[in-house]
């Protein structure tokens, strides 16, 4: 009887961690139960000496987190959504496994310390993996209040999940051992970094304003339905038409949204393609245009090139050819331009370890509109406007933080979150761009095929927005901003550290536990 209502006692202390971390997210919750999310379950570790069953309850808390958080992604593929829930709750239980390992065999503070550092660890590794699913990172929390963390500038939104951490761990010593020193200690880590950030927000100025007149385009074409089943070309009339809506003589850049182009665009002859035909009638018509457009292009490969594991073979031919989710630049003078995406979503866009599962890649869908595995490249592209340097990231990669973005002016964001219909996660991939304004100090342009397309200044402000569900173009003249931000030069750096003291206390707590055997 003891056990079983120790047991119940353990879970509710995980599933009561669960749903504050589920009820922090934004357009969930409220941000502010992120700061004591964590603590129910350090009180689980606490009363427990079994790292397993530390591991167990731990995985049900972020089971039911990922669950309710991220449940739209059954949407688009109800496998890889089950997979995702399962594989991310795996990482961060582990971290509760690996914590309480540590402080079983050490210290408590030597574990405060392993379960810090190994958080970051995890988040860290998750950016940089094949099966990378970066939408948690606990710093995205507070992407509807960007003027919180304005410091991101310097820290990136792994500081962020380094402030909640240190957050709870200061919360639930206060809850063991309570004194009033601890409570002004945990005030002042709340509130300083809170202060400084509006300090910053306040006083910030963009310096050297340069403009550029830009066009956003929200075709707002449904992706179940009138995507795939309209012809292609009805479909890009129906955009050219509702371009010319705000297209002025001045207008120097069009933006529209992931796969907005519905013909496969083959890379090796750009101008013989209808749609790119199409749009060169229409900057012939406004000669300072320039367009910037989501596609899925084909490139086919000389016999001589290296093959890939996402090679297609033409039929009958002994042949190949690459598939890739693309950003086209059409400029108004010059040859067309493309970007290849290079973080595919795993088991959506590419089938991780494709020698070991590619045999079942038909399970998985693109949310660009082909199946099977897409190719990549392993670098960023941009684009150039006179002296306005573009980088374009596509859909997924704007979750991401370190870009590689130094030498941009601006950051166009493609996307196409019709495929999670009207739920918070459109919502929550909108305000991470946000977050991302901050940490490059750019002005974020953002074309999406549903919604939210918007215009974002470097201070993370929305200055206009479209509705979610409507077709509609924005016109807005965007600041150009050319220069760098510590965390631009510097990336990712605190979850380099991280990774370096985790491996460390790893080795320290190993060489202590074979001592005491």
């Amino acid at each position: 009887m003891i056990i079983f209502v120790n047991s119940m006692n353990k879970l509710f202390l995980a599933l009561f961690s669960g749903f504050l971390l589920a009820f922090s997210w934004p357009f969930i919750g409220f941000s502010i139960f992120i700061f004591v999310a964590f603590v129910p379950l350090l009180i689980l570790v606490s009363k427990s000496t079994k790292a397993n069953e530390v591991f167990l309850f731990s995985f049900i808390a972020f089971f039911l987190f990922n669950s309710i958080t991220t449940y739209w992604v059954y949407h688009a593929t109800v496998i890889g959504c089950i997979v995702a829930f399962i594989i991310n709750s795996l990482l961060m239980a582990s971290v509760f496994w690996l914590y309480s390992k540590i402080k079983y065999s050490t210290s408590s503070r030597l574990g405060a310390l392993a379960f810090l550092v190994m958080w970051l660890s995890m988040e860290y590794l998750h950016l940089n993996w094949l099966l990378s699913w970066p939408w948690l990172t606990l710093g995205n929390v507070f992407s509807k209040t960007p003027e919180l963390v304005q410091w991101y500038e310097f820290t990136g939104f792994l500081g962020g999940s380094f402030w909640i951490i240190i957050v709870n761990l200061l919360v639930y010593n206060i809850f063991k051992y309570f004194n009033r020193s601890k409570v002004i200690a945990l005030v002042t880590l709340i509130l300083a970094p809170i202060l400084f950030s509006f300090f910053i927000y306040i006083n910030f100025e963009e310096k050297d304003q340069q403009f550029l007149d830009v066009v956003i385009i929200q075709p707002n074409v449904n992706p179940y339905t009138d995507k795939f089943s309209k012809p292609y070309e009805s479909q890009l009339i129906d955009f050219i038409k509702l371009a010319r809506t705000k297209i002025t003589k001045e207008t120097q850049l069009l933006l529209a949204p992931e796969t907005a182009l519905l013909e496969g665009v083959w890379e090796n002859s750009f101008e013989a393609s209808y749609s790119v035909r199409s749009l060169r009638k229409l900057q012939n018509e406004f000669p300072n245009l320039n367009i910037l457009v989501g596609a899925t292009t084909y490139k086919m490969l000389d016999h001589a090139q290296k093959k890939s594991s996402t090679s297609r073979k033409l039929r009958n031919e002994n042949t190949f050819y690459e598939v890739y989710n693309s950003a086209i630049f059409i400029p108004s003078f010059g040859e067309v331009e493309v970007y290849h995406k290079t973080k595919l979503v795993p088991g959506a866009e590419r089938m991780p370890f494709p020698y070991i599962l590619d045999p079942i890649a038909n399970l998985a869908i693109n949310l660009g509109g082909t199946s099977g595995s897409l190719s990549s490249d392993n670098y960023l592209n941009s684009f150039k406007i006179k002296e306005t340097i573009i980088s374009p990231l596509i859909c997924y990669e704007s979750v991401y933080g370190e870009m590689k973005l130094g030498k941009s002016s601006l950051i166009a964001i493609l996307t196409n979150d019709g495929w999670w219909k009207n739920t918070a996660g459109y919502k929550q991939h909108f305000a991470y761009a946000r977050l991302r304004a901050i940490e490059q100090r750019k002005s974020i342009i953002r074309s999406a095929n549903t919604g939210i397309s918007s215009v974002i200044n470097s201070r993370g402000d929305v200055l206009i927005k479209s509705n979610w569900d409507e077709a509609i173009c924005l016109a807005s003249k965007v600041t150009i901003n050319n220069g760098t931000t510590f965390y631009n030069r510097f990336g990712d750096y605190i979850g380099r550290i991280s990774v370096f003291i985790s491996s460390i206390l790893l080795i320290v707590s190993f060489v202590k536990m074979k001592l005491s055997n």
